[in-house]
């Protein structure tokens, strides 16, 4: 049995593929905790598959002969789960069925495989319950392979199992136990060597028992909870731009420092509701003038400079902190069902609010 589990949680329409789902069953039986979406029909349906997906490592994601039951957001839970996945960053295992005619299919359910299709997911396609565990075997093991995710769950030893039941007094009394034993053999002993290899071996056990502990504390610590961000913190970020010199076009890739406290500002000035490419020019606006400078520092025949872009791996970077760190949150969705829509949490908006009553006294 494998020494760690994770917690998986599995996207899929309700009363779809149930065969599939007790194949996925079978197969993570002895190498996953599974969680699953449950029908949109109950009120605390959204709430509870994004509960799952916040703290689930791994998701999967079946995609069968059903788009699911729409909800009044105009998805599906399905649809609506993904989305969170993709929003979290979670490492993302899809499995989609094999539609060779597509008059069976509903318009909402092709256009959600394209949507899959497009963003650069890892896809296995299967045409029976039959392909599952093949399919899983791959799957899972590439994505642990690929995305090494702290945390799961470890099966204890029989000595972790009882270290961990002891509370902290009886921990102590053990140490002062040893202590007390190591003393006694000490005072007993009236050679100085023999006293120094006591000592020493009253420290190696106390190192022992400190490692002990906390081997013991790591191993049962699962949370991964992201550090806040502090709004004066830099960083740098990659970015692409044309500059115009005598005439001539050249192509720039550069980096540049951002605070936090400007990408904050920045979101504040987008409207309430923005997808990611609103996002990407927004700090594509807030790239440009320290690019403009930059460039010109270095090639002062430059006359001007335009097309500054954040560059895709950094955004993702940034919109994946930027949602770890709550500052924004996925929110409606249009009538496509390829649009996604963000918005600033009344959280950063507080932060930034109490940094400038804090600057104003």
């Amino acid at each position: 049995m494998p020494h760690r589990r994770y917690h998986i949680h599995v996207i899929c329409a309700d009363n779809d593929q149930l065969l599939v789902l007790d194949s996925v069953a079978i197969f993570f039986q002895a190498r996953a905790f599974l969680t699953y979406d449950v029908s949109s029909k109950l009120p605390r349906a959204s709430l509870y598959g994004r509960q799952c997906i916040d703290s689930c490592d791994y998701a999967l994601m079946i995609i069968g002969d059903s788009y699911g039951a729409v909800q009044k957001t105009g998805v599906s839970q399905m649809h609506l789960s993904y989305l969170n996945a993709k929003a979290k960053l979670k490492p993302l295992l899809i499995l989609v069925k094999n539609h060779y005619q597509e008059t069976g299919v509903s318009r909402q359910l092709q256009e959600l495989i394209k949507l899959v299709s497009r963003q650069e997911n890892q896809i296995y396609y299967y045409d029976t319950e039959d392909d599952i565990e093949a399919l899983l075997v791959q799957a899972y093991y590439s994505a642990v392979a690929s995305h090494k995710v702290r945390g799961g769950w470890v099966r204890a030893t029989e000595e972790m199992i009882k270290f961990s039941r002891q509370t902290v007094a009886e921990r102590l009394a053990d140490l002062l136990s040893k202590n007390k034993n190591t003393n006694t053999n000490t005072n007993t002993n009236t050679n100085t060597n023999t006293n120094t290899n006591t000592n020493t071996n009253t420290n190696t056990n106390t190192n022992t028992d400190t490692k002990k502990e906390r081997s013991v504390d790591e191993g049962f610590a699962a949370d991964n909870v992201s550090k806040p961000i502090v709004l004066t913190q830099t960083f740098d970020v990659q970015y692409s731009a044309q500059a115009y010199e005598g005439g001539n076009l050249k192509d720039v890739t550069r980096e540049v420092i951002l605070s936090w406290q400007e990408v904050l500002i920045t979101l504040m000035k987008i409207p309430s509701t923005f997808s990611s490419y609103g996002l990407q020019n927004a700090i594509n606006r807030l790239i440009a003038p320290k690019a403009e400078i930059d460039i010109k520092n270095d090639m002062p025949n430059v006359h001007a400079v335009s097309r500054c872009q954040i560059s895709q791996v950094d955004l993702n970077n940034l919109q994946r902190q930027l949602v770890s760190a709550n500052w924004i949150q996925l929110t409606t969705y249009g009538t496509r069902l390829s649009q996604e829509l963000w918005k600033l949490t009344f959280h950063a908006r507080s932060l930034l609010e109490n940094e400038d009553s804090q600057t104003s006294e």
